[in-house]
């Protein structure tokens, strides 16, 4: 489990939202990358709030439903594990059926979806529908699907920048000359990601 203190960056001083408390699930079948993409939201957000992240594994991840909660508070977080989420992303439609009625009425569900088709088991809780497996095969490799994720995720709530994103992405890649077309190669996915999610959530 991965807990941090909130803290400013080095820098000009960063305002935080006031009574933020997220608690979010990120679900799909192992080898789709949303462990990484739940630990990239918690690691991007620790800088301005407390944040657990809590991943499951064990034998789902052979081929079954893997997932993380990621919890973020501007006050401390009693329990690592979500209960009632507020946001719920998920890249196959075994993850949705699972977790879809967790999602809170006012809170988010996040498909994947060409791999999801929604039973309305969500209830009242907002659906946005993106592509992201076939817009990162669009963009030549399929593993950047959870970056398009991330990119959908932040348009639609506003939690951290695309700049915060963008520099954790150059923190963990690298920025030389070699690892520049990956790094280049997530950049778009997350614009891309980004892009979609807005279209989506306007109904076009």
């Amino acid at each position: 489990m991965l807990v941090r203190p909130g803290r400013e960056r080095n820098g000009p001083l960063i305002f935080k939202a006031m009574n933020v408390d997220e608690r979010m699930i990120f679900s799909g079948f192992g080898g789709q990358g949303l462990m990484t993409l739940g630990k990239f939201v918690a690691e991007i957000l620790m800088h301005q709030y407390q944040v657990t992240f809590f991943p499951s594994y064990g034998t789902e991840v052979r081929g079954g439903t893997a997932y993380c909660h990621v919890c973020a508070s501007d006050r401390p977080i009693a329990s690592p594990t979500v209960e009632r989420a507020t946001c719920l992303v998920v890249m196959n439609q075994m993850s949705y059926d699972r977790f879809a009625p967790l999602v809170r009425p006012d809170g988010l569900v996040l498909s994947n979806a060409s791999m999801v088709k929604s039973t309305g088991a969500h209830g009242a809780a907002r659906l946005v529908e993106v592509d992201a497996s076939g817009l990162a095969n669009h963009l030549g490799n399929v593993r950047v699907a959870n970056m398009v994720m991330l990119g959908a995720l932040l348009a639609l709530k506003p939690m951290a920048t695309e700049r915060e994103a963008v520099a954790l992405l150059e923190k963990k890649l690298g920025t030389e000359p070699g690892k520049r077309e990956i790094l280049d190669l997530n950049k778009r996915a997350l614009q891309i990601g980004a892009a979609e999610a807005l279209k989506a959530a306007a109904g076009r």
